[in-house]
């Protein structure tokens, strides 16, 4: 074997390894101190990313938060309010969304569906959607239309959720 490939074998090889160990380890530690004394919790994540594989990737945190906190005996209550020209990849027709992100897009709205059927509510800014030149009812069914994202992240923080901004 050439030493280059070797290298590369040996690389991936460890990387394995430390992936594997930081799987074991995430799935080890606990969140004993912060969710001391709660039954439940309130967050609501007000999301305003362009691009469609950085939301897939927040989106799927998300899901971990919710099934952390269950499994750390905190049941979640978990809005999402997309703000900004992310809007653009909850539609039903993806016009717009070009070939090279189409399937990113398309990871998204499994995402969504995925977590609205676990208990998550997902809103879209009426701000964001007229800007970005998306119709209310093109929005996909798993996410509502809301008049304003700030004005809804607003209302549920007055309404004792925590505010969790991914920008």
């Amino acid at each position: 074997m050439r030493k280059s490939s070797f290298r590369v074998v040996m690389s991936t090889a460890i990387a394995a390894v430390c992936l594997s160990m930081a799987g074991v380890q995430a799935a080890t530690l606990k969140d004993t101190d912060a969710l001391s004394g709660l039954t439940t919790a309130k967050a609501v994540f007000m999301i305003d990313i362009n691009n469609p594989q950085r939301v897939a990737h927040v989106l799927a945190v998300v899901g971990k938060t919710d099934t952390g906190m269950h499994a750390q005996g905190v049941k979640p209550t978990i809005v999402v309010v997309f703000v900004g020209p992310d809007v653009a990849f909850l539609t039903k027709d993806r016009r717009g969304i070009s070939y090279m992100e189409e399937r990113s897009v398309a990871g998204v709205q499994k995402v969504v569906g995925k977590l609205k059927g676990m208990g998550v509510k997902f809103q879209a800014c009426g701000v964001a959607l007229k800007g970005m030149n998306v119709a209310p009812s093109d929005v996909i069914p798993d996410v509502q239309p809301v008049g304003n994202g700030y004005i809804s992240a607003i209302g549920y923080q007055a309404k004792g959720y925590s505010l969790v901004p991914v920008y």
